[in-house]
């Protein structure tokens, strides 16, 4: 009789640890959202020419977003000072980040480097070299130019679709413009 509920609770146990197997393997990473509602298809305070007031752009094209942004980097795969970094956007579809605005000049060590390209209002990053899955899928955001007229004054990404919880932490908040330019 001992031997039969032995065996009973050994089976019991070996089921228990499959299932938990089982369900571990179905456990993948799902984009954050499927899509931003209609009402933020349009910029909230859209900016006038010769116009100097608070507005924002839906970024569409390069253009938009050209120039040296500070951001916070909280990702331990990489060692910014005081948890701060630089990322740099050029026209071409290219990205550098680094941890000061002259190390975005070129591809930095330790940093990642990239391309970019938009969708209409979709901002759609190429996926990061090297980056470990979920982060080698390219994610899709919506990017806003937060102004002040024609003046830049920080970036703003809504994800749309993104798998990466360490990049949806370091674009959460709103990066802060700090020079301009290629």
């Amino acid at each position: 009789m001992k031997r039969l509920r032995l065996f009973a609770v050994t089976i019991a146990v070996v089921i228990c640890l499959a299932s938990v197997l089982v369900f571990a393997q179905d456990a993948t990473p799902q984009p954050a959202a499927a899509a931003l509602p209609a009402s933020m298809d349009n910029a909230l305070v859209p900016c006038e020419a010769g116009v100097d007031k608070p507005c924002d752009l839906i970024a569409t094209k390069g253009e938009d977003i050209v120039g040296v942004w500070m951001q916070y980097l909280g990702s331990p795969r990489f060692n910014a000072p005081g948890g701060v970094a630089y990322i740099r956007y050029f026209a071409d579809g290219t990205y550098n980040i680094g941890d000061s605005i002259e190390n975005t000049a070129k591809p930095s060590k330790g940093y990642p480097s990239g391309t970019y390209t938009f969708d209409g209002g979709e901002f759609i990053i190429g996926p990061a070299v090297g980056a470990p899955p979920p982060c080698d899928i390219a994610p899709h955001y919506q990017v806003r130019i937060l102004k002040y007229g024609d003046k830049p004054v920080a970036i703003r990404y809504v994800p749309i679709s993104e798998g990466c919880p360490a990049r949806i932490q370091d674009l959460s908040q709103a990066l802060v413009w700090v020079a301009s330019g290629q």
